[in-house]
């Protein structure tokens, strides 16, 4: 409860009964008061005589103390859902909550692996721990000690035996003094729900057998009934246990001990045990390059890419002269980080056809086609292209952050529908190059190559293999940044010769390379998404507008069940284009709240100064009322402030697409 309290901010109930069998117990209801809980009744089972120093303060706040009475039982609401009431004396009292104090035991499995040995306070039935001179020191609650006395002379401790003089006067140890908690009877519940470990369901009879069986020590009892060895660690069993055993076998709790703390001390993950202890980092083939064009490199997932190129105090001008590049001229962008997968034999377009929304299975040869995955539970979770390199060969690209996703489901479904095609992933073998921009076209004619690519002969979402500057390729015309593009695809091994070429051939065009954020930028221009961004795990098609990439006639794709069912439900909210004021200075970030009548119904997600533009824009996602062109939102800024704009066609920049067809 003070943890709910004091971390979180949160009221964990109404109205609450104390069981005080520590002097902790009366700090939780002090807290309790201050966090607005009533507190009906605060019940010390200690005897009548004894006083806590906090009594008074507790009684004088109107909070009624019971002494020498225990909490005996507890109902519940219908269905066990909620806390009703507790009996305590003989007497029902009405509550919704029941916090219990019964005393701390020393976090001991750290300073155990150090040489710590643990014990047992007879006098105020507590334990302890001691810790012999070494290279770890105690201090604080855990030492029995006022926490900043005590770790000021652990401090101390520490310096001296590093060498360094310490010349300050320490503090007199001054172990804190307790009173004795109580310690209730050992008694069997005759309902049988007199639990020890809720990690292991095991109650008082599980132990005591163990000892009737001749497991009289407290490691064999742990080893026999697994006490102990569940999430918790003994965390919450420890003490009950040695005592249960103790009184079991006739000796003192201090006799029985604890069970060896190993370590590690909390759970680990089988990828940490199994996994890489570094982070990992990919470079592409082509990062030479990139540093010696004074790139600013920034990781994205496991990849080095280049963000901009120029000197970070003129980022801002940098990435705005890299789009008006692309714009005006040509640009040159690294996009070997995609992933890339190559779908292999007579089954090839049945199984894109069942792991895709949109028609693989009669896509022509020689045609790019966009995909779009969905999950089972019909949201989005990757998109790309596929370019149908023959009958049976199909060259699939997906988003670098989930291409090992992909692989991974394409490899599972394969197993599972058991059709005759091969999955391989190229994403590491193969290197990627956009060529983008009014002038691309004229950059990849100058160079020495055996594919024509004049527009009747390679018209837009078409792929052709060739070789280019004496590389072989796989070039593909897509429009990601909504200008004529070329994206091409060769050996990595051989993608530093083919970007050579083509810088040196766009030199008389003024093709400029541009990075990550020019990329951004020029996307978000045409309201094209990026996945994980403008997606989350509910997002469907539908909401994204994306009805045109849902094939309507194939009986079956993964999460078409999905789409068909959550399309009945109706949709709630949409992804719209929002267009703000030139020169407006009070712009919302990704992530700030869209709000209809003061409530929240979407958010931002994605917002970049639009050079073509000249203004801010963003996609966001909006209440499906709101969708139509022309609708004023409202959107709060991260300053508080809420400002209006007004919906757009998600195509901000050349909406009739004539460029990238061009």
């Amino acid at each position: 409860a003070q943890r709910l309290i004091r971390h979180y901010g949160v009221r964990p109930g109404d109205s609450a009964v104390v069981l005080a069998a520590h002097d902790d117990g009366y700090r939780t209801a002090l807290d309790l008061l201050d966090a607005s809980v009533s507190v009906v009744e605060l019940v010390d089972p200690r005897p009548a005589g004894a006083t806590s120093p906090l009594e008074a303060e507790l009684r004088g706040k109107g909070v009624a103390i019971r002494k020498g009475v225990t909490v005996e039982a507890a109902e519940g609401t219908a269905g066990n859902r909620h806390l009703a009431r507790v009996r305590s004396g003989g007497s029902w009292i009405a509550c919704d909550l029941l916090t219990v104090s019964i005393g701390s035991a020393p976090a001991w499995q750290l300073p155990c692996q150090a040489g710590g040995k643990v014990g047992y306070d007879a006098a105020t039935h507590m334990m302890t721990i001691t810790l012999p001179q070494g290279p770890v020191h105690l201090a604080g609650a855990v030492a029995e000690e006022d926490a900043i006395a005590s770790g000021r002379r652990a401090a101390a401790a520490a310096l001296s035996r590093l060498g360094h003089a310490v010349t300050e006067e320490l503090p007199v140890a001054n172990p804190k003094s307790a009173r004795p908690r109580y310690v209730q009877p050992i008694l069997a519940d005759p309902k049988g729900r007199d639990f020890v470990d809720f990690d292991e369901d095991l109650q008082v009879k599980d132990l005591q057998n163990a000892t009737k069986d001749g497991y009289r020590e407290i490691e064999l009892v742990k080893r026999f009934t697994t006490v102990g060895m569940g999430p918790s660690q003994g965390r919450h069993s420890a003490l009950a246990t040695a005592r249960i055993v103790a009184e079991a076998t006739g000796r003192t709790v201090g006799e029985i001990g604890i069970t060896t703390a190993r370590p590690p001390v909390g759970p680990e993950t089988l990828g940490v045990l199994a996994g890489h202890h570094e982070t990992l980092e990919r470079r592409t083939a082509l990062h030479a390059r990139h540093l010696a064009l004074n790139a600013a490199m920034k990781p994205v997932g496991a990849w080095w890419r280049p963000y901009y190129y120029g000197d970070a105090s003129s980022a801002d001008e940098a990435v705005r002269e890299e789009i008006l590049a692309v714009r005006e001229g040509v640009g040159l962008l690294d996009v070997s980080t995609l992933g890339k997968l190559e779908i292999r034999g007579p089954d090839a377009g049945e199984f894109l056809d069942r792991l895709y929304t949109m028609a693989h299975a009669s896509q022509p040869v020689g045609r790019v086609r966009y995909c779009l995955m969905l999950n089972e539970m019909g949201s989005v979770v990757d998109d790309g292209v596929a370019y149908r390199m023959a009958q049976d060969q199909f060259y699939v690209t997906a988003t670098t952050g989930a291409v090992a996703r992909v692989y991974a489901d394409m490899l599972f479904w394969n197993a599972e529908w058991r059709l005759k095609v091969d999955v391989l992933n190229l994403t590491g073998a193969f290197s990627g190059l956009n060529v983008t921009g009014p002038k691309a076209r004229q950059v990849l004619e100058t160079l020495e190559s055996d594919i024509d690519f004049s527009r009747d002969a390679f018209p837009y979402l078409s792929g052709r293999e060739g070789t280019v500057a004496g590389v072989p390729v796989r070039v593909m015309r897509i429009g990601f940044t909504g200008e004529l593009s070329y994206e091409l695809h060769c050996p990595s091994s051989l993608a530093p010769s083919l970007w050579d070429a083509v810088m040196a051939a766009g030199k008389p065009h003024g093709l400029r390379p541009y990075g990550l954020e020019a990329s951004r930028i020029l996307r978000l221009e045409k309201g094209h998404i990026l996945i994980g961004q403008d997606t989350d795990a509910i997002t469907t098609p539908d909401e994204l507008g994306f009805g045109w990439a849902v094939s309507k006639k194939k009986p079956f794709f993964v999460g078409k069940r999905s789409i068909e069912m959550r399309a009945r439900l109706g949709q709630t909210r949409k992804l719209v284009g929002l267009q703000f004021p030139a020169g407006a200075s009070n712009i919302p970030g990704e992530s700030c709240l869209v709000l209809r009548n003061g409530a929240p119904v979407g958010q931002i997600t994605s917002v970049g100064y639009s050079p073509s533009l000249e203004r801010h824009i963003a996609l966001a996602y909006v209440h499906v009322d709101d969708q139509a062109e022309g609708s004023r939102v409202t959107v709060k800024c991260r300053n508080g402030e809420l400002v209006e704009a007004p919906v757009v066609d998600h195509a901000f920049f050349d909406p009739t697409n004539a460029r990238q067809e061009m």
